[in-house]
């Protein structure tokens, strides 16, 4: 960009100093005056070319500006995505773990109520059983109880009719 700039001031420069050895005063000036308005062209020349080569840099840039955007955004949109689907795939994963802990807590409870009726069903029924030994050792107590007094009251008669024998015999 200022490569044009640089070789019209040296341009320039190389015609005035040209011009200044020249013999003549009027050929001088005239060759300045030349001299000055090729330099007075090649500067205007170099400022339009410096000029387009700005405005196309910046068209460039901006295009390039607009191209990195872009795709800025469809990164950004990529990861938005890609974040929407992990949080969407971890909160159905959790729904999944909240159902399979609800079932296992429900068949827990089942099993708990099943294993506390099974122990009152047994606990009635040892309670049964104890009634019914208590019952079968009571009446077999009395059943005892009823032979020994049998067997006492017999035993009292023999000794008592022995007794009685031995005693009318004398």
């Amino acid at each position: 960009m200022h490569k044009p700039f640089v070789s019209a001031l040296l341009l320039a420069a190389t015609l005035g100093l040209t011009a200044c050895d020249s013999e003549q005063p009027q050929d001088k000036l005239d060759a300045a005056k030349e001299s000055l308005s090729d330099a007075a062209q090649s500067v205007k020349e170099a400022a339009q070319e410096t000029k387009e080569a700005v405005v196309q840099k910046s068209e460039q840039l901006e295009a390039e500006s607009k191209e990195a955007t872009e795709q800025v955004k469809e990164k950004l949109e990529d990861a938005a995505e890609a974040t929407k689907e992990a949080a969407d795939k971890a909160d159905s994963k959790l729904d999944e773990m909240l159902e399979d802990s609800k079932d296992a807590a429900a068949e827990a409870k089942d099993k708990l109520e099943q294993a506390t009726e099974e122990s009152k069903d047994a606990a009635a029924q040892a309670k049964d059983d104890l009634a019914a030994a208590a019952d079968s050792a009571k009446q077999s107590l009395k059943d005892t109880a009823a032979e020994i007094k049998q067997e006492s009251k017999e035993a009292v008669d023999t000794a008592k009719a022995k007794l009685d024998e031995a005693t009318k015999d004398e």
